[in-house]
């Protein structure tokens, strides 16, 4: 099964109707990956989250910074999206972790991330967020049951310099390391032929297997 994405841009200009209106054009076997990083309060992301499950959407996304409880409060509403804990952002640089309140031990990305998927896990949330270059060691400490989806995908004929994604795997890469699912956007959507460069991505996905 593969997922539309709606991220954060598209979801403000089209709300949740412009959900259900992608829910109606794609088929039966896509799925909806509202990719919205909620982030606020318990009880605002419990009611956020009782929004969202009334749209259609399949996964959804909240951030893991700010604890178990938040997690745990989008997992209390019922429904059929399922949450998956954002790690640390791709784009983000930790060297200067202390700068944001880090201890040292937590500015490497990797044990960062495996704090943050621990944390998920005992919260109850289907999945995670996270790159390919975290994606074996967090699959070996959360095993085989919840969902991975990694997003800074770079196919190696997509490559380039000044990219904001910092931490960046091809897509072959990420499967053999244990990642469910892959986030291609700009490779895709930046292409001059998008319909070339997603096979082009298949044809890599396969390659893994």
């Amino acid at each position: 099964m593969g997922f539309f994405k709606i991220g954060l841009e598209l979801f403000l200009k089209a709300g949740p109707a412009g959900v259900k209106e992608v829910k109606a054009l794609i088929s039966d076997s896509t799925g909806i990956f509202l990719d919205l990083k909620l982030h606020d309060i318990p009880n605002t992301v419990r009611g956020a989250m009782a929004a969202v499950q009334t749209m259609g959407a399949d996964l959804v996304t909240v951030h893991a910074g700010e604890g178990q409880a938040m997690l745990r409060a989008a997992k209390e509403v019922p429904g059929p999206a399922k949450v998956l804990a954002v790690t640390v952002l791709t784009s983000l640089n930790l060297a200067e972790g202390q700068e944001l309140g880090l201890a040292p031990e937590y500015t490497q990305p990797q044990a960062l991330v495996l704090l943050r998927a621990r944390h998920a896990q005992e919260a109850g949330c289907d999945g995670l967020v996270c790159s390919g270059q975290e994606a074996a060691v967090v699959r070996e400490a959360v095993g085989p049951e919840m969902l991975i989806v990694t997003p800074g995908i770079r196919p190696a004929w997509s490559l380039m310099e000044g990219d904001d994604q910092k931490r960046v795997v091809t897509p072959a890469q990420a499967i053999r390391d244990g990642a469910d699912y892959l986030v291609v956007g700009r490779p895709i959507r930046e292409a001059p032929d998008p319909a070339q460069a997603a096979a082009r991505v298949v044809e890599e996905i396969e390659s893994a297997s």
